[in-house]
C-alpha cells in the first residue's frame, strides 16, 4: 500500500510505467464504490496512472468526466454485470479498479470488477492509496490488512466505538437502565404484534338514530370564562340549527352561572372534578341531539362560514367521518398547527405526526385525522366507534386515534380550507401542566394508540420500533422521553379489537396526496382520467392531446382527474373549469427502482399513494369509466373497479423498443423490450377496452376491444400566420424527457447538420422541461453537442406558434416513433413544410412530397431542407397540402365526437 499521502510508491511508479509500455491502448474502468465525496479524487488518481487510455466510470449517478456506464442500484448482479459488458463489447480493458471504503456496502460492484479484469484489478483505499491484485502485490495486501486491524482496534476503543460503549457501560452499571428499557418495550412490542394476529376486528354499526339535522357544539372548559367570552358571540352568530354544549370541567370562575345568566340557551354539563379532555367531551357527545358534533375548544376564533363550510364537506365526501379546519396561530407565533394532519413514510426526527401546510387553493384533502378543537364529526360514526377513547390522560392523542379508527373502518377525514380558525394555542393546558408534562404525556399516549388502535400488526410493529428507537435515542438527555419508555413494557395490556383492517389510509395521508376541487358536476357519466403528469401546460404532445379531449369532454361528462406530479402546485385554472376534482399525488423517483420483472417506467409510477388515492377517488365519486393515460398506468385498472377501464395507448410501447433494437444491438433496449412486450401485452387483457392512436397500432392490440382515436391538432388555434418566416431557420420541437428525441436530435447534428453549411442555417430547438436533467439521464445512450453556431436552444415554451411562424423548415428526424406524432399535426396545421422520416409519421396518413417529405438517411434528410429553403414556392406548396390534410384528417372536434360515443357505449353497459 502506498504512503499515507495516496501517492504511489516508487515501487508502484515502476509497475505502471511497465504496464504502459507493455500494453496495448485500450480503456480503464473505475467502478465508484467508494462514497460520492471520494469519485472526483479517485477519477483524479485514474487519469493520472493511464493517460493516454479513455475512462469509463460505473456509478450510481453521472461522474464529472469520463464515459459513463450506469449501475442501477435496485437491480440483481447478473443483470448489473451483463449490461456493464454489453457496454464495453469488443473494447480491451487495460486496467480496472475498485475502491475498499469502510462502511461503503458496494461488495457486488467490486465482484465486477474482479470479474471484468482478474489479473489487472488495482484496489484504492479511502486514501487513495493503492495495489494491485496480483501475485507480486501479496506483501503490499498484508500490509494493507494489518493497517485496516489497527484501524479497527483503534476505532472500538474510541468513545465512539461498540467495545468502547460496552466497557463504559460495565463501568456505569446505572446507565443499563436505558438500554434494558429499549429492549423491554421492544420485546412488549412483539408480544403486542403477535396478539394483533388473533385478533379480529369487533362489530362497528350505525345505529339508526332520529337524529335531527343540526350540529350539537360540544366545548369543553376549564376556568375558562374569559375564553368563552370571546367565542360565543359569532359562534351563537353563525350556527344556524343545533345547540352549545358547554361541559363546565371542575371551573371555580362560575363558569356555569355566567352562561345561564347571558347565554341561557347553552347547555352546561356540569363537572365538579377535572376531567381529562376526552371524559369531558363524552359527555357532551352522549348528550347531542343533533346529526352532526363539532368538537370544539374554548381557545379557538371562529371566522366566517365555519359551520357552514364544514357541513358543506358532508354534503359532497360519502362516508365522511369527519370534517376538520384550517388552523392559524396568533402573528409573530410559528404554524405549528395547519389542520393538515399526515403521517410521512419517512418519520421526521421528531413526533411521527405533523402538520403539513397546504397548498393555495387545496380543499376537502385527506388527513389522517381532524383536530379535537375545531372538527365536526358524523354523530352516529363518532358514537358507533365509542366515541372519544377514555384512556388518553389528561389529553392529547385521542383525535389521532379516533381519526385512525375510523379510516380502519372506511370512514374518512378531509381538511376543509374554507373553515377557518384562531388558535390561541394550549391557553388551557398551560395554566396546569408543565411542558415537560405535556411532552410526556404526548409520548406515553401515542404509545397507547399503538397498541390500541394501529390494526394491522406489521404496521403497528413498523411504527412501534421507530416509537422506542426515538425516545432511546432522546432519552439520554430528555427525562421525560424516557419516563415514557419506561412505561411501554405495559403494552400488551392497552390491546383492544380493531375497529377495522383497511390499511390504504396510511398512503393517502402521508402528505403525498392533494385534493383540489373544481367546478359543479356537468354530467351523469362520471370519468375519472389517470394520467402520469398534469396535462397542463401543454408541454409535450401527450399533454396537449389528453387536454385538448378533456376540455371537449367537459361539456357533457364530469370528469376527475388524478395526475402524478414532481412537486405539489398551484392546479391551473385550466383544469380547474373542466374538472370536479383533480388529485395531486407526488410522485418519490428514485434512481434506485427495485428489481422486479416489469419495466422501469412501471416501476418509476409505481405508487401506493397513488393507488390509494384512486381507490377513494372511485369510492368518492363512482365513476362509469376510468381511462388510463400511457401505458405505464395500466398498473391501476384493477384499482379501478367497478367502473369500465381505457387504456390509452399513446404509443405501443414494445414496439418503440423494437424500433430502437432493430437499429442497434443495445443490451438496455433488449431488457426492457422483454419487459413491456410481457407487461403490455397482459395489460390488454385487464381493461375494458384500449385505445390507440393509429389503425396501425389498434391491429396490434389483442385481449381486449380496441378503437382507434387518432391525435389531432386545433386548427382554429394553429392556421398559417402572414408573419413572414426567416428563410434559413429550422424548428425541432420535442421533449428530451423522451428518449427517441434526444436520439433523433444526435442523429441530425450528426448525419444531417454538418452538411448544411453551404446554406447557413440556424436550429431552433425547443427541448421541454428540465431538457439538462434529461440530457445528463441519457447520457449513456446519446451525447450532443447543441454548443455549436448556428443552434439556439429553448426550455420549455408555452405557446408554440411564434416559433412555427419563425420557422421556414420543420423538422421530425426520429429513428423510432410509436403512436402518432402530434408536432407533425401542429406543424401541418400551420401550413409549415416538414422534413421527417418513416419513424416521424409512423401511424399516419400521409404522402411523401404531398404533405411531407420523408427522408431516412442523412444525405437525404440535407437534400430536402436545402430544397426547401432555396426554393420558397415548392416549400409554399408543401406547406398548404399540410394544412388542407390536418383539416380533413386531424381535426380535435371530430375526435372528440368519437370518444363521446366511446364513453356512452361503455357507460351504459
Amino acid at each position: 500500500m502506498a504512503g499515507a499521502s495516496g501517492r504511489p510508491s516508487a515501487h508502484q511508479t515502476r509497475f505502471t510505467h511497465l504496464e504502459n509500455i507493455a500494453l496495448n491502448h485500450g480503456i480503464k474502468i473505475l467502478l465508484a464504490s467508494g462514497s460520492e465525496d471520494l469519485l472526483p479524487r479517485a477519477i483524479q488518481e485514474m487519469n493520472s496512472i493511464f493517460p493516454d487510455s479513455e475512462l469509463v466510470v460505473v456509478s450510481e449517478f453521472p461522474p464529472p468526466t469520463g464515459r459513463w456506464i450506469p449501475y442501477h442500484v435496485g437491480r440483481g448482479f447478473s443483470d448489473n454485470f451483463a449490461f456493464c459488458k454489453s457496454k464495453l463489447r469488443g473494447e480491451k480493458v487495460q486496467l480496472a479498479a475498485i475502491i475498499l471504503e469502510p462502511r461503503v456496502p458496494f461488495w457486488r460492484m467490486r465482484l465486477m470488477g474482479l470479474l471484468i479484469a482478474p489479473w489487472r484489478l488495482l484496489v484504492f483505499n479511502e486514501n487513495l492509496d493503492h495495489f494491485m491484485l496480483r501475485p507480486s502485490g501479496l506483501p503490499t495486501m498484508f500490509r494493507h490488512f494489518l493497517w485496516r486491524s489497527k484501524n479497527f482496534v483503534r476505532w472500538q476503543l474510541s468513545p465512539s466505538g461498540h467495545l468502547y460503549h460496552a466497557f463504559w457501560m460495565l463501568a456505569h452499571p446505572s446507565e443499563l437502565r436505558h438500554p434494558l428499557l429499549r429492549w423491554s418495550a421492544l420485546f412488549a412490542g412483539s408480544i403486542v404484534k403477535l396478539q394483533k394476529h388473533f385478533l379480529s376486528p369487533a362489530r362497528v354499526i350505525e345505529k339508526n338514530e332520529s337524529l335531527s339535522p343540526g350540529i350539537s357544539v360540544v366545548i369543553p372548559s376549564r376556568n375558562g370564562r374569559d375564553l368563552l367570552a370571546r367565542l360565543l358571540p359569532g359562534l351563537v352568530e353563525q350556527l344556524g340549527p343545533g345547540e352549545i354544549i358547554v361541559v363546565d370541567n371542575g371551573s371555580d370562575d362560575h363558569t356555569a352561572e355566567w352562561l345561564q345568566a347571558e347565554y341561557p340557551q347553552v347547555i352546561v354539563e356540569t363537572s365538579d372534578a377535572p376531567l381529562s379532555f376526552a371524559r369531558a367531551v363524552n359527555r357532551g357527545i352522549h348528550r347531542a341531539l343533533y346529526s352532526h358534533v363539532c368538537l370544539l375548544n374554548n381557545d379557538m376564533v371562529l371566522e366566517l362560514a365555519f359551520f357552514h363550510s364544514l357541513q358543506q364537506a358532508f354534503d359532497r365526501v360519502p362516508e365522511l367521518f369527519c370534517a376538520t379546519a384550517q388552523i392559524f396561530l396568533p402573528a409573530g407565533q410559528r404554524r405549528e398547527e395547519t389542520g393538515k394532519a399526515i403521517m410521512p413514510d419517512k418519520p421526521p426526527k421528531g413526533f411521527p405526526v405533523e402538520c403539513d401546510l397546504p397548498v393555495p387553493g387545496e380543499d376537502l384533502s385527506y388527513v389522517l385525522y381532524g383536530s379535537g378543537g375545531c372538527s365536526l364529526f358524523s354523530t352516529t360514526k363518532l358514537r358507533a366507534l365509542g366515541s372519544v377513547g377514555e384512556m388518553f390522560e389528561p389529553a392529547y392523542v385521542e383525535d389521532l386515534d379516533l381519526g385512525v379508527r375510523a379510516w380502519q373502518r372506511g370512514w374518512s377525514t378531509v381538511f376543509v380550507a374554507a373553515a377557518r380558525v384562531l388558535h390561541l394555542h394550549r391557553a388551557t393546558t398551560s395554566r396546569y401542566f408543565s411542558d415537560e408534562e405535556l411532552h410526556r404525556v404526548l409520548e406515553v399516549n401515542y404509545l397507547r394508540f399503538l397498541a390500541r388502535s394501529v390494526a394491522s400488526p406489521q404496521v403497528f410493529a413498523r411504527l412501534w420500533r421507530n416509537a422506542i428507537h426515538r425516545l432511546a435515542a432522546d432519552g439520554w438527555t430528555n427525562d421525560s422521553a424516557l419516563k415514557a419508555l419506561s412505561g411501554a413494557w405495559r403494552a400488551p395490556r392497552w390491546v383492544e379489537a380493531p375497529t377495522g383492517v383497511t390499511t390504504d389510509f396510511l398512503a393517502l395521508t402521508n402528505g403525498n396526496v392533494a385534493v383540489f376541487s373544481g367546478r359543479q358536476l356537468a354530467g351523469a357519466t362520471r370519468v375519472l382520467i389517470a394520467s402520469p403528469y398534469l396535462p397542463f401546460p401543454l408541454s409535450h404532445g401527450g399533454a396537449v392531446r389528453i387536454y385538448n379531449l378533456m376540455r371537449r369532454a367537459a361539456a357533457g361528462f364530469s370528469l376527475i382527474l388524478v395526475a402524478f406530479v414532481d412537486e405539489f402546485q398551484v392546479v391551473p385554472a385550466e383544469l380547474l373549469d373542466i374538472c370536479a376534482e383533480v388529485v395531486l399525488v407526488r410522485r418519490l423517483g428514485s434512481h434506485a427502482r427495485p428489481a422486479t420483472t416489469r419495466p422501469d417506467t412501471v416501476e418509476e409510477f409505481d405508487s401506493p399513494a397513488y393507488r390509494a388515492a384512486i381507490r377513494q377517488t372511485i369510492r368518492k365519486w363512482e365513476p362509469q369509466i376510468a381511462q388510463l393515460e400511457f401505458t405505464q398506468m395500466a398498473q391501476y385498472a384493477a384499482d379501478c373497479a367497478p367502473a369500465k377501464t381505457l387504456l390509452v395507448e399513446h404509443d405501443i410501447t414494445y414496439d418503440l423498443f423494437a424500433q430502437m433494437l432493430s437499429r442497434a444491438d443495445d443490451w438496455e433496449v433488449s431488457h426492457q423490450h422483454r419487459r413491456w412486450v410481457r407487461f403490455e401485452t397482459r395489460a390488454w387483457a385487464q381493461v375494458d377496452a384500449v385505445i390507440t392512436m393509429s389503425e396501425q397500432d389498434r391491429q396490434v392490440v389483442h385481449g381486449a376491444p380496441a378503437f382507434c382515436l387518432p391525435n389531432g391538432v386545433d386548427v382554429e388555434r394553429f392556421h398559417p400566420s402572414e408573419v413572414p418566416c426567416q428563410p434559413n431557420r429550422i424548428l425541432f420541437i420535442g421533449s428530451f424527457a423522451h428518449l427517441p428525441n434526444v436520439l433523433a436530435m444526435e442523429f441530425f447534428l450528426r448525419e444531417v447538420w454538418p452538411r448544411l453549411t453551404s446554406v447557413h442555417p440556424v436550429l431552433h430547438i425547443i427541448a421541454g422541461l428540465r431538457h439538462q436533467y434529461f440530457l445528463e439521464r441519457y447520457r449513456d445512450r446519446a451525447t450532443l453537442n447543441l454548443a455549436q453556431d448556428g443552434i439556439e436552444l429553448q426550455d420549455f415554451v408555452s405557446d408554440v406558434r411564434p416559433a412555427y411562424e419563425q420557422a421556414a423548415v420543420v423538422i421530425a428526424p426520429l429513428l423510432a416513433s410509436a403512436g402518432t406524432n402530434i408536432k407533425i399535426m401542429e406543424a401541418m396545421a400551420m401550413g409549415k413544410a416538414i422534413v421527417t422520416t418513416d419513424g416521424g409519421i409512423h401511424g399516419l396518413d400521409l404522402l411523401s412530397g404531398h404533405d411531407v417529405l420523408v427522408a431516412n438517411t442523412g444525405e437525404e434528410q440535407a437534400a430536402a431542407i436545402e430544397k426547401l429553403l432555396s426554393d420558397p414556392s415548392f416549400r409554399k406548396r408543401i406547406g398548404q397540402q399540410a394544412r388542407q390534410t390536418a383539416i380533413a384528417k386531424y381535426d380535435w372536434d371530430s375526435i372528440a365526437t368519437e370518444q363521446r360515443g366511446l364513453y356512452r357505449r361503455f357507460a351504459g353497459s
